[in-house]
C-alpha cells in the first residue's frame, strides 16, 4: 500500500486538550516547527480572540495528530508544556549593582538628550513655519489667506514656538 494510500487511512488521535485556544494554537505551531501535522479542534466558527473570550473549559479543545506520529507529538507536547513559558516562568530579582546603575543611568542621559534634541527641533519647526506664513512664498503657487488668518497663523505659530522652547528649556535643567 503506498504512502498516500496509509495516510487517507491512518486515525487521528487525540494527543492533548488545551487549556484554551491560544495554547492549542502555540502547540500546533511547535508541533508543525518540530516536522509533526497536527491539528487543534477548538470553536472552529469563532475567530481565535472570540474563542478566548467566550469560551468555556468544557469546550473540545483537542490537538489530534496521525496515529503514526502520536508517540513524537506527545514527547514534543510534553517538552513545550515543561519548558520555561510566560505562565511558568519565575520572575527573576533583577541584579542591581553599581554597574548596572551606572548602565541605567547612562541609558536615561542619552534618552534626555534624544528628548531635548527632538523639543528643540520642534522650536525650530514651529518658527520656520512661522516665517513661512508670514512671508508666504510664491512657491506655494497659491493666493494667501486673508491677512486676518494668515497673520493670527504667524502669531500661533510663534507662540507655540515660544511655549516649546519654554517648556523644553525648563525641563533641560532637571
Amino acid at each position: 500500500m503506498g504512502e498516500l494510500s496509509r495516510v487517507n487511512m491512518e486515525k487521528l488521535v487525540e494527543i492533548h486538550k488545551a487549556n484554551d485556544p491560544w495554547q492549542g494554537h502555540l502547540l500546533i505551531g511547535y508541533l508543525h516547527d518540530n516536522g509533526v501535522e497536527a491539528a487543534f479542534q477548538g470553536l472552529p466558527a469563532m475567530p481565535l480572540v472570540a474563542g478566548e473570550l467566550l469560551g468555556t473549559s468544557d469546550q473540545v479543545s483537542g490537538i489530534y495528530v496521525l496515529e503514526h506520529d502520536a508517540a513524537r507529538a506527545r514527547e514534543l507536547v510534553n517538552e513545550f508544556l515543561s519548558s520555561e513559558n510566560i505562565e511558568t516562568a519565575s520572575p527573576e530579582r533583577p541584579r542591581l549593582d553599581k554597574e548596572r546603575i551606572a548602565e541605567l543611568r547612562g541609558a536615561l542621559r542619552e534618552e534626555r538628550q534624544t528628548f531635548e534634541f527632538l523639543g528643540w527641533a520642534a522650536v525650530v519647526f514651529l518658527a520656520a513655519l512661522a516665517v513661512l506664513w508670514a512671508i508666504w512664498p510664491v512657491w506655494l503657487k497659491t493666493e494667501p489667506p486673508s491677512p486676518f488668518y494668515r497673520w493670527t497663523g504667524v502669531v500661533l505659530l510663534a507662540l507655540a514656538a515660544v511655549f516649546a522652547g519654554n517648556y523644553a528649556g525648563r525641563h533641560n535643567r532637571q
